[in-house]
Order: C-alpha cells, then sequence, then structure tokens
C-alpha cells in the first residue's frame, strides 16, 4: 500500500512537471514572437472585417511572415478602459489566448482616463487537441478578478477571429 502511494505521487509530480515545461516552451516560443521585430504588422479596422460595431472603436493587429500569421491582436475600447485579446500561433495553429481587462483609475466618482491598470489577466495555454469532439484542450492561468467582460463558456471562442482572418 506505502509503494502504491508513493508510485502515485511520484506520477501526479510528473505530470506537473511535464506540464510547466509546455507552458515554459510556449511561453518561449512568444517572447521570440513578441522580440521579432521583422514580423510585418498589419492594421484594420474590427468593425469592418467582422460587420459589427463596437462604440468606442476596436483594432485587430496581426503580426505575420510572408505565409504565416503568428500573433493577432484584438483591442476594443470601452468608457471603462480597454480589452485586449491576444493569440499566438505556430504553424497556423493557436498555441496561447491571452485576454487583457484593462480599467480607467476612479477618483472621487470620475474617471481617471490619464491611469489606466490591469484588471484581470487570462492566459490559456493549448496543450493538445481531441480530434474525438474536435476541441482543444486547455491549461489557464488567471490574475485578478473580472469587472465588466463576460467569462467564457467555451475557450474555443477566444479564438473564433481565426476563422474570420484566414484570408488577410
Amino acid at each position: 500500500m506505502k509503494y502504491n502511494l508513493i508510485i502515485i505521487l511520484l506520477f501526479l509530480n510528473l505530470i506537473g512537471f511535464s506540464q510547466n515545461n509546455a507552458r515554459e516552451g510556449i511561453d518561449k516560443y512568444v517572447n521570440t514572437i513578441d522580440s521579432n521585430s521583422k514580423l510585418k504588422i498589419s492594421e484594420y479596422d474590427w468593425n469592418k472585417i467582422t460587420k459589427s460595431h463596437i462604440d468606442h472603436g476596436a483594432t485587430l493587429r496581426i503580426w505575420k511572415t510572408k505565409d504565416q500569421i503568428l500573433k493577432v491582436e484584438e483591442q476594443f475600447g470601452a468608457s471603462y478602459g480597454l480589452y485586449t485579446r491576444i493569440i499566438y500561433l505556430k504553424n497556423n495553429k493557436p498555441i496561447k489566448g491571452v485576454e487583457i481587462e484593462e480599467n480607467f483609475e476612479l477618483n472621487n466618482n470620475e474617471i481617471d482616463y490619464s491611469n489606466l491598470y490591469t484588471q484581470y489577466k487570462l492566459q490559456v495555454y493549448i496543450t493538445g487537441y481531441n480530434d474525438l469532439i474536435d476541441e482543444y484542450e486547455f491549461e489557464t492561468t488567471e490574475k485578478g478578478k473580472r469587472k465588466f467582460t463576460e467569462p467564457y463558456s467555451d475557450f474555443n471562442s477566444l479564438f473564433a477571429i481565426l476563422d474570420t482572418i484566414k484570408d488577410l
């Protein structure tokens, strides 16, 4: 019985170690994208691309090489601050999604538009793909608490814009 417990604990420890290694590998790749000044950056009006309307404006930015999209950023303006979604890709497949809610500071019941702080940050790491149900497998980390945005009922919707921008 004692040996079974040791084996189980060792197995759980190895799983945790391999998951951290996967996240660290993804973050290392993401850093190479963010530090690559040679990538072509294209900027679009998100409202026109998606045929939607955001009152305080929305921007879509795409970082790419000749034949691959490596990073997609959607940024939405709001009266309370900014909402940003970032998707990193490798071999045209998403590997990480980031969602950031930044809010303007409130001073004396008035919005201070010069002071923006991060209220909430979600990082979604794609750790695999389940062919059986045609969905990605995820690991997530969260910091802070959502104030204005809604949580995802399905993390696959974080990557929905990729279908819209294939031909850009």
